[in-house]
């Protein structure tokens, strides 16, 4: 190694001196190796040789040695061995009645064969195929051949007018599974004469011809089977559509001789009908028709017309509404506001002689029920108002003393809080308001916009009565907020209406709950844990019973699990 000189600008300090270049301790790779040089490839060549086919000369030997075996068994003595090659082996076997073989079995130089049944190949997944693993082996041909011997032939479908309808030729391309073939087989000729003859039998294209041990006891396998099925499934759905007549509007080009044949005979039995409905009609007019005069059916016949209504329009109006009338459904008509006043004004002055009009038919008028909205209207707003007070009072004027029991029900919906102004009254609706100012000013600190409307529904115990008897809005309510509100209700029914309120229905909210519990002071002497009940104070005999609302249970109960 060459030896490293390096000088020192100063003696004490070990720092290089200007233009000196290091030439120690340089750095180095952690693993350093010596380098491998490529090998170079060399092309050799070498002299021409003659090849020897090994394989195939193997591939004979086993053919051949195969071949040999069956000669000494007395199985080929049935079968025929055709191109005996090195490519491969073709063995047939005939009966006495066809010209083609019954079975042919194709071995290839792989030993791999194929069978075929009258031509008709055998499925891949056949038995025969697992069973043997697709392959001739000198210890197995004697068996494989027994058993193609006995396996038992599948009859394919019978020869049914609907089978044969639907068979195709083997050759067409139209093949989906459910298809069914026509499988002809040529038979031997009789006595050298030129008549040909086959024998047919249909067959489902996933046929497996030899039938296997999992097929049903009958002569067909299972392909064939599930198509008979198939096909005998939509024959009886065809003739169950061939005995419906057509429709009005069907073509008859598409309908077959046996639906034409039911149309017709409905159609005929529903002239039949119509001509004895005529005839009954016919005699009935002649037995209960009164008769009219010649001036007054010319009268009639001008009105029917709409000749000469233009001198009274309110009667061309009416008439025009009595005419759309007869030409809609009763739950479709829309009465006009003309109309309505028209009948209100009828039953205002005589509501039996509304009842007897209308009960004839020869004017078709609005209900009473329908009259009664338009009669009622009033302005609705929070709290209790007497119009609506007036309104129940009509309702319940012909109630008995057990009819007259009621119920009240509590809840609270969901609203959009907003304001709207009212044009009428020119309020800003959408604040708190429990309907009263001075109720407001108690529990309201300031103007607060309504997140829910509480309403309290009247519920007849003996009758179907339904009528909200008050609403308010409101936002966060508290039992000290719902307890005057309820009595003040209870008020009213009991000493106004004579309404007996023996129940108050509401949700499980924790509200309602307190609310029940704000009762334990008139509840003591009732001496139990849980305030379900407490004394009417209005009438001081009758108990008033708490209930939770059944679905608000069931979905509160769900909602735990």
């Amino acid at each position: 190694m060459s030896s490293v000189i390096i000088s020192f600008a100063d003696p004490k300090r070990k720092v290089l001196a200007t233009g000196t270049v290091p030439t120690e301790n340089l750095p180095t790779q952690s693993h350093e190796g010596e380098t491998k040089k490529h090998r170079v490839l060399v092309k050799h060549t070498f002299p021409d040789q003659p090849s020897t086919s090994t394989g195939v000369t193997s591939s004979t030997s086993t053919i051949n040695a195969l071949l040999n075996q069956l000669r000494k068994s007395d199985v080929l003595s049935c079968w025929k061995v055709l191109d005996d090659t090195s490519s491969g082996f073709k063995m047939e076997l005939y009966d006495d009645c066809h010209s083609v073989p019954k079975y042919t079995m194709i071995c290839d130089s792989g030993l791999t064969f194929t069978l075929f049944t009258y031509h008709w190949p055998i499925p891949d997944d056949h038995t025969l195929y697992r069973e043997y693993n697709r392959s001739v082996r000198a210890e197995n041909i004697n068996k494989l051949l027994r058993s193609i011997e006995s396996s038992q032939l599948c009859e394919g479908l019978p020869h049914i007018p609907d089978v044969k309808d639907i068979a195709i030729d083997p050759t067409s391309n139209d093949r989906v599974p459910g298809t069914i073939l026509r499988h002809s087989v040529p038979k031997k000729l009789a006595n050298n004469e030129a008549v040909y003859e086959v024998s047919v039998s249909f067959r489902s294209v996933d046929c497996t011809v030899l039938k296997e041990s999992q097929d049903h006891q009958d002569n067909t396998c299972k392909p064939c089977s599930d198509s008979l099925k198939a096909i005998t499934k939509a024959s009886k759905q065809k003739s169950r559509s061939s005995s419906v007549p057509a429709k009005a509007k069907a073509p008859l080009s598409a309908c077959g001789p046996e639906k034409l044949r039911a149309t017709v005979k409905a159609t005929r039995l529903q002239n039949k009908q119509l001509e004895d409905r005529l005839e009954i009609l016919q005699a009935k007019i002649e037995k209960d028709g009164i008769g009219v005069s010649a001036s007054l059916e010319t009268d009639l016949l001008k009105i029917m017309g709409g000749q000469n209504l233009e001198v009274t329009p309110h009667m061309k109006f009416f008439w025009e509404q009595q005419m759309a009338f007869m030409q809609s459904k009763k739950m479709g008509r829309r009465y006009h506001p003309q109309v309505i006043r028209f009948a209100l004004s009828i039953h205002g002055k005589s509501p039996s002689a509304y009842r007897e009009l209308q009960d004839s038919g020869a004017l078709m008028l609005p209900s009473e029920r329908v009259l009664r909205d338009y009669k009622n209207y009033f302005k609705p707003k929070a709290g209790i108002n007497k119009e609506n007070v007036e309104c129940l009072r009509e309702k319940i004027k012909s109630f008995t003393e057990v009819q007259r029991y009621v119920a009240i029900v509590i809840d609270e919906m969901k609203i959009q809080s907003n304001l709207v102004f009212d044009k009428h009254s020119g309020d800003l609706i959408g604040f708190i308001d429990l309907g009263d100012p001075m109720v407001n000013f108690a529990y309201v600190e300031e103007e607060t916009f309504a997140s829910h409307a509480l309403a309290f529904l009247v519920r007849g115990l003996c009758t179907d009565l339904k009528h909200i008897i008050a609403y308010f809005f409101t936002k966060d309510l508290t039992s000290f907020q719902l307890m005057p509100l309820f009595w003040r209700a209870v008020s009213i029914l009991e000493l106004s209406l004579q309404l007996y309120v023996c129940a108050a229905v509401n949700d499980g909210a924790s509200a309602n709950r307190k609310f029940f519990r704000l009762h334990s002071q008139l509840a003591q002497d009732l001496k139990c844990d849980v305030v379900y009940k407490t004394r009417n104070v209005f009438a001081m005999s009758r108990f008033i019973y708490f209930f939770a609302d059944s679905p608000h249970l069931i979905k509160t109960a769900q909602n735990c699990l």
